[in-house]
C-alpha cells in the first residue's frame, strides 16, 4: 500500500507496491468557483486513466499553478480542498509543488496506481458499452455560468458520480471519455487495435438533450481535428460525439468469447476484428 508518511521523508516522495505500478498524469484548469467541487473533478478526471488500466490510485503528486483569478487565501483553501478529498478516498498526498501565473489557475496531477498481473486479452468481436450518458460536464459548465435552466443537481453529476461498478467489470478494453469525447476515443480504440465500431446512439446516450443544445463553442470539439466525413452523420450524434469532457464517463469493450451475463452501462454499439473504421447511426 501507499506509504502515507511519504511526503515528509525530504525532497521526494515514495510508496511500496504489490503488483505493477501504473502512472498517469494530467493538467487540469478551475473549472469550479468552489474548491472542493474543483478538486473532485480534477481528482477523478485524473484517477480515470489508471483506472482504465485496472488499477486502484496509491498516491499522487501535485503542482499548482496559481493565476491571478485567487488570492493569498484562496491558495489555502484550494490546498486543502485537495488533501482533504485525497484524505477522504484513502490515497496518499506525495510530493507538492506550487507557483503563480498570469494565466487562470491549474493543477497538473501525477497519478500512481497498483494493478495486479493480468494477460493481454484479445480482441476479436464484442459489444461496447457506456457507463453513464455523455453531458455532465456541459451541464456543470452551464451551471457554473448560471443558466437558470440548470439545477444544483448538475454539480453532483461531474463531481461524485460514481463508476466502480462498471470499472470493476471484467472488460477486455476499458477507455474513457474526455477532452477530445466520445469520438476520440472510440477512433483511439479502433486505431490501435484495427477495429471495425458501429457506434448505434440515441437520446438515452446524452443527458438533457434539450440543454445539451445550448451553444458553449469552449466545449466542443472540431468535426475536421478527427479526420473522418461526418457530412452525413446525424446533427445530434454529431453534437453527441464531439463534445469535450472532464472526469467524463467510461467506454467497456467485452468480447464476444467472455462470458459474464449482461455487463453494467448502456450499449453503445459493436466492434470487429479488421481494417479500422467508425459507422455512426442516430436511433430514434
Amino acid at each position: 500500500m501507499a506509504n502515507g508518511a511519504s511526503a515528509t521523508i525530504g525532497d521526494f516522495s515514495e510508496f511500496t507496491s504489490k503488483g505493477r505500478v501504473i502512472t498517469s498524469i494530467d493538467r487540469i484548469h478551475r473549472c469550479a468557483k468552489d474548491w472542493t467541487r474543483f478538486a473532485r473533478i480534477a481528482l477523478r478526471h485524473a484517477f480515470a486513466d489508471v483506472k482504465c488500466a485496472g488499477a486502484i490510485p496509491l498516491q499522487v503528486m501535485l503542482s499548482f499553478e496559481f493565476g491571478k483569478d485567487v488570492t493569498a487565501d484562496e491558495r489555502k483553501e484550494c490546498s486543502n480542498a485537495f488533501g482533504c478529498e485525497l484524505f477522504r478516498n484513502g490515497i496518499s498526498l506525495g510530493k507538492c509543488h506550487s507557483s503563480q501565473s498570469l494565466g487562470e489557475t491549474a493543477v497538473t496531477i501525477a497519478t500512481f496506481g497498483q494493478a495486479s498481473e493480468k494477460p493481454q486479452a484479445e480482441v476479436n468481436s464484442g459489444r461496447l458499452y457506456l457507463s453513464h450518458p455523455i453531458g455532465a460536464f456541459k451541464l456543470h459548465y452551464l451551471a457554473e455560468m448560471g443558466f437558470d435552466d440548470i439545477t444544483s443537481a448538475a454539480f453532483d453529476l461531474a463531481e461524485i458520480r460514481e463508476d466502480n461498478d462498471f470499472c470493476c467489470w471484467d472488460w477486455t478494453i476499458l477507455t474513457d471519455v474526455s477532452g477530445h469525447g466520445l469520438m476520440g476515443a472510440i477512433l483511439q480504440v479502433a486505431t490501435n487495435h484495427s477495429l471495425a465500431i458501429d457506434l448505434e446512439l440515441s437520446r438515452n446516450h446524452i443527458l438533457a438533450p434539450e440543454v445539451m443544445a445550448i451553444p458553449a463553442t469552449c466545449l466542443e470539439n472540431s468535426i475536421d481535428s478527427y479526420g473522418i466525413d461526418m457530412s452525413s452523420i446525424d446533427e445530434r450524434a454529431r453534437m453527441l460525439i464531439t463534445l469535450r469532457e472532464t472526469a467524463g464517463p467510461f467506454v467497456g469493450f467485452i468480447d464476444d468469447a467472455v462470458n459474464k451475463g449482461s455487463p453494467p452501462g448502456l450499449e453503445l454499439g459493436r466492434y470487429h476484428k479488421r481494417t479500422d473504421r467508425i459507422e455512426i447511426s442516430w436511433k430514434e
